[in-house]
C-alpha cells in the first residue's frame, strides 16, 4: 500500500492549535444520483476517460452492488444494479486495463472462483471461472484476491477448506493478461487451522507475494510468509514483551516491507505503545523500535482519573491510515470511532484522532493529537480523510459541531455546506495547525452536503475521489480533488 483515514481541552496542559483563514480545495463534482443508507461507497476508478462509482450493500450475504459511470465531465452517463443472490462478493479490481468483478459461489461439491469484465455501455459481461477447488467435509474453501497486477500478472489465494486440529494450507494462483493460470504453488503453514482466519495478500512493488496472517490466541499473533515457493519459511512478527493490538503496511521505495501499529497493555487489549518494523525482500528484519504513547497523546484522550482507573492505553481507537508524506517520512494515524446512546438514541461518536511521524529510516519524530467532537446518528460523517495531491501531510475532517447552530454554517465554509469542512497540517515540531475549507457545493437551496470521509482511490498517485452526501443521505455526488 503505497499512500492509501471534544470539549475544549485544557487536560494538565494545553493544546496549541492554530485556527487559520479559509482555504479552498480544487473540486469538481458529479451530477446527484439517488443514494441509499443500505450501501457504503466502495471505490472509484478512472477508466477510458470515465470515472466508475460502486457501492456496496452493507449487510448483503450476497454479491449487491450499485455502479455509476459519470464521463469526462462528471455526467452521469450509466448507471445500474447488480445482483448475484448465489455469488458472494470477493472484490472490484482495475488490472490489464480493466475492471473486472471476483465473486465467488458455492455449488455444495465445489467453490469456484468468477470475474466479469465491466462494459461501460452497458453492464458486466458473463462471467468465467478461474478457480475451483473441492468441499471437504461441507467447509468451503475461501478466496482472496491480490490488489494489483504486476508484469501482466496476478495472484490470488485459495484458503483450503478447514479442517479441524490439521495445518492450515493454501494454494498461491497467478493469473496472465488472458485470465489464464501460469503458475499455482501449494503450501502448508506450521501453525494449525482457526475457525476464523484473517488472511491478507500482499503485493511488493517487484511484484513478490507475501501472506500477512493475523489469529487471537491470548492476544492478537502476526505471521508473515513469502509465497509463490513450495517451500516456505515462517516469520513470526512480535515485540518485546508485548502483544499487537494492530497494525498496517505498506512496501517503501526500497521495496522494504514496513509494518506499524499499536502495542496493547499487559492487563486490558488497548492502544499502549507503537512500533515501527522494515523488513526486506527474504523477510529479515532491518529495523525495530517500540516507543509508549506520549503522554500529550494519552492526556488529550483520557482524563486523569481515567488513567488511574484503567491504565495508560487508549480504548476505542483504529488505525485509518499508514502512508508517506512526498519525502519519505512515515504517518500513522489512529482514530476514536465509537457509539453511545443519548435519551434513547444512538449516535455515533468520535473524540478525535492523533498523528504519529517517523523519518525516512522509521524513527520517531514526534506524536500529536487532535481532539475533536464529531457526533452524528448518521456513521456516514464521521471520521478524517486525506488527498494525494500535498507534499506533506494534511488532513480533513467534517465540522460536525456546526450542523446544530441556530444561525446555520456559517459563510466562511462555503455554499450548501451540511457541517463544513476543516483541515489540519502540523508545524516541524508536530503541533496541529486547523484551518477552515471553503467549499461551495453544487445543489437546490433545500440541499446541504459533506463529505463521506474516506478517499475511494487510496492507493492512487493521481487526482484523489469521493463521495458527497446530503445531510439526509437520500443523494450522492462523485467528488475529484486535484
Amino acid at each position: 500500500m503505497i499512500t492509501r483515514i471534544k470539549i475544549s481541552f485544557f487536560v494538565l496542559f494545553t493544546l496549541v492549535v492554530s485556527i487559520g483563514t479559509s482555504q479552498k480545495l480544487n473540486l469538481s463534482f458529479s451530477q446527484h444520483v439517488p443514494y441509499s443508507n443500505e450501501y457504503k461507497p466502495l471505490t472509484c476508478i478512472s477508466y477510458k476517460s470515465n470515472n466508475v462509482l460502486f457501492q456496496k450493500k452493507i449487510k448483503s450475504k450476497s454479491c449487491d452492488l450499485k455502479v455509476n459511470i459519470f464521463d469526462s465531465h462528471l455526467d452521469d452517463v450509466n448507471h445500474f444494479n447488480i445482483v448475484l443472490n448465489e455469488e458472494k462478493f470477493v472484490g472490484i479490481r482495475h488490472i490489464f486495463n480493466e475492471i473486472f468483478l471476483f465473486t465467488s459461489s458455492n455449488n455444495g461439491v465445489e467453490t469456484i472462483l468468477k470475474c466479469r469484465k465491466l462494459d461501460i455501455n452497458s453492464e458486466f459481461l458473463s462471467p468465467k471461472n478461474l478457480f475451483a477447488e473441492k468441499n471437504n467435509s461441507g467447509y468451503a474453501s475461501n478466496y482472496i484476491i491480490g490488489e494489483n497486477s504486476h508484469d501482466n500478472k496476478f495472484h490470488f489465494l485459495v484458503e483450503l477448506p478447514f479442517q479441524n486440529g490439521k495445518q492450515e494450507d493454501l494454494k498461491t494462483v497467478t493469473i496472465d493478461n488472458n485470465l489464464k493460470i501460469v503458475n499455482e504453488v501449494y503450501n502448508k503453514l506450521d501453525l494449525l487451522f482457526v475457525s476464523k482466519r484473517d488472511n491478507k495478500i500482499l503485493l511488493s512493488n517487484e511484484g513478490v507475494v507475501f501472506l500477512l496472517k493475523k489469529f487471537w490466541k491470548k492476544g492478537n499473533n502476526f505471521y508473515v510468509y513469502k509465497l509463490g515457493q513450495e517451500i516456505i519459511s515462517e516469520v513470526q512478527i512480535k515485540l518485546n514483551n508485548r502483544k499487537i493490538a494492530a497494525l498496517d503496511y505498506f512496501f517503501n521505495s526500497k521495496n522494504e516491507l514496513v509494518l506499524s501499529g499499536f502495542y496493547s497493555s499487559q492487563v486490558r487489549f488497548n492502544y499502549e505503545g507503537f512500533f515501527l518494523l522494515r523488513y526486506d525482500q527474504n523477510l529479515h528484519l532491518i529495523h525495530k523500535n517500540q516507543y509508549s504513547l506520549t503522554e500529550n497523546i494519552v492526556q488529550a484522550f483520557k482524563s486523569s482519573k481515567g488513567i488511574k482507573e484503567s491504565g495508560f492505553g487508549l480504548d476505542k481507537f483504529i488505525i485509518t491510515d499508514f502512508s508517506l508524506d512526498s519525502i519519505g517520512n512515515y504517518y500513522l494515524v489512529s482514530e476514536n470511532i465509537t457509539k453511545t446512546t443519548i435519551k434513547e438514541e444512538t449516535y455515533w461518536v468520535s473524540s478525535g484522532f492523533f498523528v504519529i511521524k517517523f523519518n525516512k529510516n522509521g524513527n520517531f519524530i514526534w506524536g500529536s493529537s487532535v481532539p475533536l467532537t464529531q457526533q452524528n446518528k448518521d456513521l456516514n460523517f464521521i471520521g478524517t480523510f486525506s488527498l494525494n495531491s500535498y507534499r506533506y501531510k494534511k488532513y480533513f475532517y467534517n465540522d460536525l459541531q456546526n450542523s446544530n447552530l441556530r444561525k446555520g454554517v456559517p459563510a466562511e465554509y462555503g455554499i450548501l455546506n451540511y457541517c463544513g469542512t476543516k483541515s489540519v497540517e502540523f508545524t516541524q515540531a508536530g503541533i496541529p495547525r486547523q484551518n477552515i475549507t471553503s467549499v461551495n457545493f453544487p445543489g437546490k437551496d433545500s440541499e446541504k452536503y459533506a463529505f463521506f470521509p474516506k478517499q475511494l482511490n487510496p492507493v492512487s498517485i493521481g487526482p484523489s475521489y469521493f463521495a458527497v452526501l446530503n445531510g439526509k443521505s437520500t443523494n450522492i455526488m462523485l467528488a475529484i480533488a486535484k
